[in-house]
């Protein structure tokens, strides 16, 4: 029986998954939403939705597991390093401090029957890392925020024509915050709290012919509870306690379409759109004071993708890819956990095949549009975000069994 044959496959790639589960990933997004799950699609932009060729279709679309015939794992990680410049108020230019985050992703794909595929992946769909000097100009509104997150997702996709499949799965959603702010000049404020939602994905995959196939792929909305503790120093009127963190992560809507005009070519356009407005409010529920919320009011927003495939060789594959994308924060709603505005994102890389192990490696650079922001009630007075940009390298390894 083929599935009980790769059991030790299996087996072998949960605890690939459970060790990459110990390495910390935050890393800054315009609105906090991540993209990079692979060295393949960071390299095309994202853009393989209808383009499976390698077990991180898990992510990318589930339903494109069918393409895989036996067994496919994949590992590997996607190092970011962002940085700006921001004016607070009347204080100095601050440049926020450079930090590399590495979000990991692992994959693994079992053919079941002729029919039947079983798919499970861990990666990071939402995270930021901010972090500023202690003393700057807003340290009073934040000087450091961290918001990790790991998405464990089983699927199971299923042929129903030689034209079209689908796939449906839960999501597992572990989040950890770390937010750190200044509320007085002898006063460090530190929340810190983690826990774990729930959601789920569904996903479908039509090929046309040879040339033409499109993907369609849902996230639904996820509330994540998390709870933990709130610490003070220096200050007798402020106790340690209790605090519990609740937000909605939004839902999100993904369609690709792809044209493979001949044997050596594969072009992608993909187009998202997240339900940011799903994303309401953060409220802060403290055990011994007064709770408070946090309005976001977020709008819903598009990302356009595009990528390309070219086979240079029968062993090396080179890819580009170009992104589009817009930031969901409304006028009056900005704040420093985020500093950023709508971005374009460059990338390329190149993939080399030798049997059945394959690696993959990507560069991208993120810019983001300069923003004048009015004083509200986040913000230490009128904000300039300038210089704001990430610099982003990828490596996958995948084996098929």
């Amino acid at each position: 029986m083929r599935l009980k044959r790769n059991m030790a496959h299996f087996a072998a790639s949960l605890r690939a998954l459970a060790l990459l589960m110990l390495v910390p990933t935050v890393c800054q997004a315009g609105g906090f939403a991540l993209n990079e799950f692979s060295a393949r699609g960071n390299a095309m932009g994202g853009a393989v939705m209808a383009l499976p060729g390698d077990a991180s279709t898990v992510i990318y679309n589930p339903a494109g597991m069918t393409q895989l015939p036996g067994s496919s794992t994949m590992v590997g990680f996607t190092a970011i390093a962002p940085t700006a410049d921001v004016r607070a108020g009347s204080g100095s230019e601050t440049t926020l401090q450079t930090n590399i985050y590495t979000p990991p992703h692992a994959y693994y794909v079992q053919q079941l029957t002729d029919k039947v595929w079983f798919g499970i992946g861990e990666y990071t769909r939402f995270g930021l890392g901010t972090q500023f000097g202690y003393d700057w100009a807003g340290t009073t509104k934040t000087y450091k925020a961290e918001l990790s997150s790991y998405s464990i997702a089983p699927n199971l996709a299923i042929k129903l024509t030689d034209n079209l499949s689908v796939a449906i799965g839960p999501e597992i959603i572990y989040s950890s915050a770390d937010l750190r702010k200044r509320p007085t000049s002898t006063t460090d404020m530190r929340m810190k709290v983690d826990g774990v939602g729930f959601g789920m994905q569904a996903a479908m995959l039509y090929t046309f012919n040879d040339e033409w196939s499109a993907g369609f792929v849902y996230h639904s909305t996820q509330k994540q509870s998390d709870s933990g503790h709130v610490h003070y120093t220096e200050n007798a009127l402020m106790r340690n306690q209790a605090l519990t963190i609740n937000m909605t992560l939004p839902a999100s809507y993904s369609l690709g379409v792809a044209y493979k005009p001949n044997k050596d070519w594969k072009i992608e356009a993909d187009a998202t759109f997240t339900q940011w407005q799903d994303y309401e409010k953060l409220e802060y529920n403290f055990e011994n004071q007064a709770d408070t919320t946090s309005w976001k009011n977020w709008r819903n927003v598009w990302r356009f993708q595009l990528g390309g495939e070219y086979m240079a060789k029968d062993w090396l594959a080179l890819r580009a890819g170009f992104v589009w994308d817009q930031d969901p924060i409304r006028k009056g709603y900005e704040d420093y956990m985020l500093p950023t505005n709508d971005r374009k994102i460059y990338s390329l890389g190149f993939g080399i095949l030798q049997d059945k192990l394959t690696y993959d490696f990507s560069l991208m650079y993120l810019v983001n549009n300069d923003r004048s922001l009015d004083s509200n009630a986040n913000l230490k007075g009128a904000t300039q975000i300038t210089n704001s940009k990430a610099y982003m390298a990828g490596i996958s390894i995948g084996y098929k069994f």
